[in-house]
């Protein structure tokens, strides 16, 4: 029987995070949700799954590269989870956390 291949949606977002970190750039909610068929308030489980995935695998935190259409920075609950997943993000301000992680980002993809 031959092997059926099945992506899931965190698996979807992933790929699309990485491709996002290769052209060093950022994508926001609305168009990464619309792109795997979810309304965007609806991201954060997914977004959590990617970043719990990454550093697994020893990974960066791909969900550093999706900010607000106004704010063009993560929600907060990226930074809770950061701090969370990465203990030496603890005292780190917002500002400095979000330029590692995406730093880490674009080192990987590159």
């Amino acid at each position: 029987m031959p092997e059926i291949f099945q992506m899931d949606r965190v698996d979807r977002v992933a790929d699309i995070l990485y491709g996002v970190a290769v052209g060093r750039g950022l994508i926001e909610y609305g168009p990464l949700a619309r792109r795997i068929g979810m309304q965007p308030h609806h991201l954060g489980h997914p977004l959590d799954q990617v970043s719990k995935r990454a550093v697994e695998k020893g990974q960066p935190l791909w969900s550093a590269l999706v900010v607000g259409k106004e704010t063009r920075r993560p929600h907060d609950g990226f930074y809770g989870l950061a701090r969370g997943l990465r203990p030496e993000y603890e005292h780190l301000d917002d500002e400095d956390l979000w330029e590692k992680e995406r730093d880490r980002c674009y080192s990987a993809a590159a």
